[in-house]
């Protein structure tokens, strides 16, 4: 019994030691951003510190060249893992990561889920996925977004966009990301940032935006309440200076 209380104590003592202020802000900025094809996700993902884009079969990185980043072309779920284990490792030159995109994260968890089945049961139709198949690869996907949010490292994690409408008026409801919903829940609830991208044009130049600020119908957040409502061009070391500058 004495044993156990001594146990006990270490590790209350332990957890007590990890009790800090709340000033100490973590320096490490979370971002999220959606938008259709060819609006400046990637872009954006490219101007973080010294980052690494993960590229999960979206090919989008073609807009980035002459910005300096890194890309891995992830073919597989399993590739995914092992590049966490290597960030992990924190032997590497990376201060920043994006998940590009996690609709593809999603895609590629379903096909890892899929092949999983079709050993199991090779009478089953190909690529049917069943509701099994799809809580399965939110699992799959979850447990990958909470690792990687959990590296010390800034992180952006990308999606395509998802308009919701009135099955009987169509009516636009939401514009949001492209995700089931589980996913999209958790992805949304681990950044600080979340931003809608649109390009516009300013005197015949493209220049692109990122919507933080709240609107009736576009997922949103800014938690860190400096960024205004739209960001126009926006970067990461934008977004980083206003995060280690919060203000309630």
């Amino acid at each position: 019994m004495a044993r156990g209380r001594t146990q006990d104590l270490a590790a209350i003592r332990e957890a007590v030691g990890r009790i800090v202020s709340t000033d100490d802000v973590d320096p490490y900025a979370k971002v999220g951003v959606y938008g259709p094809n060819g609006s400046g996700k990637t872009r954006f993902a490219a101007t973080a510190p010294d980052v690494l884009i993960i590229d999960t079969g979206d090919k989008g990185t073609r807009s980035t060249v002459g910005s300096g980043a890194m890309v891995f072309e992830a073919d597989t779920f399993a590739d995914i893992g092992y590049i966490y284990w290597y960030l992990k490792s924190g032997k590497h030159k990376y201060k920043s990561f994006a998940l590009d995109t996690v609709t593809g994260l999603q895609r590629l968890a379903m096909s890892m889920v899929l092949g999983e089945a079709d050993e199991r049961n090779p009478s089953r139709p190909s690529k049917q996925p069943d509701k099994r198949d799809y809580g399965r690869a939110g699992q799959l996907s979850n447990g990958m977004l909470y690792a990687f949010h959990g590296l010390p490292m800034h992180a952006i994690f990308t999606a395509r966009e998802r308009t919701i409408t009135d099955e009987d008026t169509g009516a636009v409801i939401e514009t949001t990301l492209d995700l089931p919903a589980g996913v999209r829940g958790v992805t949304m609830d681990l950044v600080g940032v979340l931003g809608w991208m649109e390009p516009k044009r300013s005197k015949g130049k493209r220049v692109d935006t990122m919507r933080v600020g709240p609107h009736s119908e576009y997922r949103t957040k800014d938690r860190t309440n400096q960024l205004g409502d739209l960001v126009i061009r926006p970067t990461m070391p934008k977004v980083i200076e206003a995060w280690n500058n919060v203000e309630e």
